[in-house]
C-alpha cells in the first residue's frame, strides 16, 4: 500500500510539472532602417533627419526621424540604427539615390493576314498496309 501511494504521489508530481506552462515574453525590437532621406533640419551640433524606408525586410522600420552629426543630403540612400531620438549608426550608402521603377512591359499582338501562314490541306490520301 505504501508503495502504491508513493508511486501515485510521484506520478501526480510528474503530471503537474509537465502540464504547467511557463510564459516567456521576449519582445524583439529592430531599430534599423534603410531608406531615403526626405528632409533635413539643422540644429546646434548636428542634423535631424527624416528617413522613408525602401527596405522593410527583417523587421526594419518603415520611417524614422532622429538626430545625427554626420552630414548628408536629401535623396541619399542611408542605413541607420535608431536609439531613442538619436541615430547610433548612420551610413550613407548611395549619394543622390533615385528610386527607379521599371516601366511595365506592354506586349502588342499584330494579328494581320500577312503574318498568318497557310497550309495546304491534302485532297487525297492513300494508306496501304
Amino acid at each position: 500500500m505504501l508503495l502504491r501511494s508513493l508511486f501515485l504521489l510521484i506520478f501526480v508530481f510528474l503530471v503537474v510539472g509537465c502540464t504547467t506552462t511557463k510564459s516567456y515574453t521576449n519582445i524583439a525590437t529592430n531599430n534599423y532602417i534603410k531608406g531615403i532621406v526626405t528632409s533635413i533640419s539643422k540644429v546646434n551640433s548636428g542634423y535631424v533627419y527624416t528617413i522613408e524606408s525602401t527596405d522593410t525586410s527583417n523587421g526594419k522600420l518603415t520611417s524614422a526621424q532622429g538626430f545625427s552629426s554626420k552630414p548628408c543630403n536629401v535623396g541619399d540612400l542611408v542605413y541607420a540604427r535608431l536609439n531613442g531620438a538619436k541615430f547610433d549608426y548612420f551610413a550613407v550608402l548611395v549619394t543622390g539615390f533615385e528610386r527607379v521603377q521599371e516601366p511595365a512591359i506592354i506586349k502588342k499582338h499584330h494579328r494581320t493576314k500577312q503574318n498568318l501562314t497557310t497550309d495546304n490541306i491534302p485532297i487525297v490520301e492513300n494508306i496501304e498496309f
